[in-house]
């Protein structure tokens, strides 16, 4: 009987420790990304909600588009590190790219974007 408790003890062990080397490798890989997330104002101060969000690198890639919620919030979960521009645009509105905007690893990027009178 002693035998038997020990020979699971010993494997339970050995699992765990199992557990604890693959947590090990896996996290550097999600500690590689950011998020990136804020807010769209209108004219009046006001936030806008369904306004579309476009986000891309600052080569110029596209990358993603959002749409803001009813606080006029938008968010783009895991993000590799790095710059990235965004635009938003609502009912032939837009606001300024904002260019450069750094995405930090394991943190949370909030920008505001302010739409602008339309031309």
């Amino acid at each position: 009987m002693h035998h038997t408790k020990t020979a699971i003890r010993t494997s339970l062990l050995a699992a765990a420790m199992l557990w604890v080397a693959l947590a090990g490798v896996a996290a550097p890989q999600a500690s590689g990304q950011g998020t990136l997330g804020g807010q769209v104002l209108g004219l009046d101060g006001k936030a806008v909600e369904g306004a579309r969000v476009i986000l891309q690198d600052s080569d110029g890639g596209h990358l993603k588009t959002e749409e803001t919620n009813a606080q006029g919030r938008f968010w783009f979960p895991t993000l590799p590190v790095g710059l990235y521009d965004l635009r938003a645009s609502f009912k032939g509105r837009s606001s300024e790219w904002r260019k450069n905007v750094w995405v930090e690893r394991g943190h949370q990027t909030t920008v505001t974007l302010g739409l602008k009178p339309k031309k």
